[in-house]
């Protein structure tokens, strides 16, 4: 697993963008937040589903698309209901569209194909350095009047599973993101200041910041994530360990609809 996140974070960079987050390599019941640490020995499994999220950014800018590989014709249904369901949500998208809609229709097209979405992850806004704005795109029918609005820019993702259609907190936690400096000791400053200079808020891995801490790096993320210098994400595993399957562009809202600026075509 750890070939697979390194190769994907060169190859970005060999493209002049830099990645906006850890390569994500979650199998089967883990949902997302899985990147390899430094010696990871983990290996994919075979007739596993494997989901590969990914970003990449210029001076801030940030494109985010994830895809999910099935190694067993078993998990193929899977992944046909993630794609269907972002490409119905893409479909609909244009200015003023509320997010209750959007979210009403991810999730029926979901349970039309016989599995559930996961209602407490959701899709996203992106704004430069910002991998997650203010506002949400829900993949469950949700009270809310937010609504899209002409040039914004947004991660549509959605999750699917079945299982009970919830992600929890595992206790691993292997990414991490600047928050504040002001609880550190003042012997980790120096680290904290060159994280935020080198970062800038965006999600950073140990695997990045060896340089900086070259002894036990993971240890000490942890520990500054514990006194609030660092936000750490923990792994995202699905409640009922259902498989979870998932589906993701990146878009900018158009006045007469959107552009998908992840898309291969």
């Amino acid at each position: 697993m750890i070939e697979i996140c390194e190769q994907v974070e060169r190859h970005i960079r060999s493209m002049g963008c830099e990645p906006a987050f850890p390569c994500n390599v979650s199998i089967n019941h883990v949902a997302a937040h899985y990147t390899s640490f430094i010696g990871d020995r983990s290996t994919v499994p075979p007739r596993s589903l494997v989901k590969i999220d990914v970003g990449a950014h210029v001076d801030g800018f940030i494109a985010d698309v994830a895809s999910t590989v099935a190694l067993s014709e078993d998990y193929e249904p899977f992944v046909r209901a993630a794609e269907k369901a972002l490409e119905t949500a893409i479909n609909s998208i244009r200015p003023g569209i509320k997010m209750s809609t959007l979210g009403s229709l991810i999730e029926r097209t979901i349970k039309s194909l016989g599995f559930k979405p996961i209602r407490n992850l959701s899709g996203h806004m992106l704004k430069q350095y910002t991998l997650h704005g203010e506002k949400s795109v829900p993949n469950v029918a949700v009270d809310s009047r937010a609504f899209m609005e002409a040039y914004e820019v947004y991660a549509i993702e959605p999750f699917v599973t079945n299982g009970l259609g919830v992600v929890t907190d595992s206790p691993e936690v292997y990414i991490f993101r600047y928050l504040s400096p002001k609880k550190a000791m003042k012997a980790d400053r120096e680290i904290l200041a060159a994280i935020q200079h080198r970062f800038k808020g965006l999600p950073f891995c140990d695997r990045w910041v060896s340089d900086l801490i070259p002894q036990d790096t993971l240890s000490k993320l942890l520990e500054l994530s514990r006194g609030s210098s660092l936000y750490g994400y923990h792994v995202l595993v699905e409640k009922g360990k259902g498989i979870v399957a998932q589906a993701e562009h990146t878009v900018i809202v158009l006045e007469d609809g959107v552009e998908v600026t992840t898309s291969f075509q």
